[in-house]
């Protein structure tokens, strides 16, 4: 049974691209879903063409009529020509062969009369078209059915010609014949363009969807490589890299293809090992931000920020990763932070070792003032003393305030 079916399949695709493999771009502004339906009914009518035309070729032969063998023979050659020249854009193919076939129907319904296949061609031609063709055509062809069996009701009427229709039919048997395969065409046209419009419906919002997804994927794309922050995916299970951008590459020193058979834990310090197998036990099942330390491929070690959000990518459960290097940040905060310091220390300085000796002077020149010629030398040793004390202290403030770059 497989090896059938294996056949089977290589058969079908063989008749695809001999129908539809072309290199006309204006074919391929067409409807594909409608080609491609096109080249399945020609697969199966393949199969099936080849019992009627033997049948037909017999029928021929043993009612000794020649002209429904070589007329069979000139029709299939005729329509094979016509699907598999992949010359004639498959629109006109389709128009081909659907006149090929009206000729057959009409042919075999004058040489055969009714019991002949004629009038069943002519329902299967209306329900071919129907597939292959936009919605209106369909019904166009049902009015060119009722045209051909009222062209044969004159012929019945007339007697124009012979035909096995005249012994079989009178006029008003004939319409009522005629008339009963009119509707089985119409009912088989509208239930099938229903069908099919539905389904043209759903395949141009699937075509549409798709467009946009992959508008969405290019844009998200984009944007992942052209990044200048290093970004990359990780599969959560092994945590082997799946993709990293330029700027990943940049910062790191890998090229994309060596970073694609590195590990995560190759991206950071080895000390930090144990802490990154813990990180990822955490971060499996949910988002996570923080400050790590990675090491590029010289050894060098730089703090990073990261931002994580769990995503699918390739079929994998990964991770989508951010990482900022904060270097720059935390220096800056360093500084800030040793500024702060150092204006504590000079305020203390200012509240104690200025305070004093500035205390002492305020205290010796009002005793200055108000007793002039008493212990003059004593107070202005003292005095002196004191000055001495507030120098050094200012002196202090400034050292440390240019030494913490607070001055301008």
């Amino acid at each position: 049974m497989v090896p059938i079916k294996a056949y089977w399949y290589r058969f079908k695709h063989m008749m695809e691209s001999a129908v539809l493999k072309n290199g006309n771009h204006w074919e391929d502004e067409s409807v594909f879903w409608r080609k491609k339906l096109f080249t399945n009914m020609i697969t199966y009518a393949f199969i099936v063409g080849i019992i009627a035309f033997a049948s037909s070729v017999t029928y021929g032969f043993f009612a000794g009529s020649t002209f429904i063998q070589w007329f069979t023979i000139l029709f299939v050659c005729s329509f094979l020509f016509t699907v598999f020249n992949k010359s004639i854009m498959i629109h006109f193919r389709k128009i081909i062969a659907l006149f090929l076939l009206y000729v057959l129907a009409v042919v075999y319904i004058a040489v055969l009369g009714s019991e002949g296949p004629g009038a069943l061609y002519l329902i299967i031609i209306t329900i071919f078209s129907a597939m292959i063709f936009p919605r209106p055509t369909a019904y166009y062809l049902v009015g060119l059915n009722v045209l051909i069996c009222a062209g044969f009701g004159v012929v019945i009427e007339y007697k124009l010609f012979d035909s096995p229709l005249l012994a079989s039919y009178d006029l008003p048997l004939w319409v009522s014949y005629s008339g009963n395969l009119i509707f089985v065409t119409l009912i088989s046209v509208m239930l099938i363009s229903r069908v099919l419009k539905g389904l043209e419906q759903t395949i141009v919002k699937e075509a549409t969807l798709v467009s946009k997804l992959d508008a969405s994927e290019k844009y998200y794309r984009s944007t992942f490589e052209a990044n200048p922050v290093p970004m990359y995916v990780f599969d959560l299970q092994t945590g082997n890299f799946l993709h990293v951008n330029e700027a990943a590459c940049d910062k790191y020193g890998y090229s994309s293809e060596e970073f694609l058979r590195m590990n995560i834990s190759q991206i950071r310090p080895q000390n930090e090992t144990g802490k990154l197998m813990d990180m990822n036990s955490m971060i499996k099942t949910r988002e996570y931000s923080g400050l790590l330390t990675h090491v590029n491929k010289s050894q060098e070690t730089f703090p990073v920020e990261i931002e994580t959000n769990v995503i699918r990518f390739e079929g994998k459960d990964a991770r989508l990763v951010l990482a900022t290097d904060v270097s720059e940040r935390l220096s800056y905060i360093q500084k800030i932070e040793q500024q702060n310091h150092d204006l504590k220390e000079i305020a203390w300085i200012q509240s104690h070792m200025v305070r004093a000796p500035l205390a002492n002077i305020m205290s010796l020149t009002e005793f200055l003032i108000k007793y002039p010629g008493e212990d003059t030398q004593e107070t202005l040793t003292f005095l002196n003393d004191s000055s001495q004390k507030l120098n050094v202290a200012i002196q202090s403030i400034v050292g440390q305030a240019e030494s913490s770059r607070l001055t301008g």
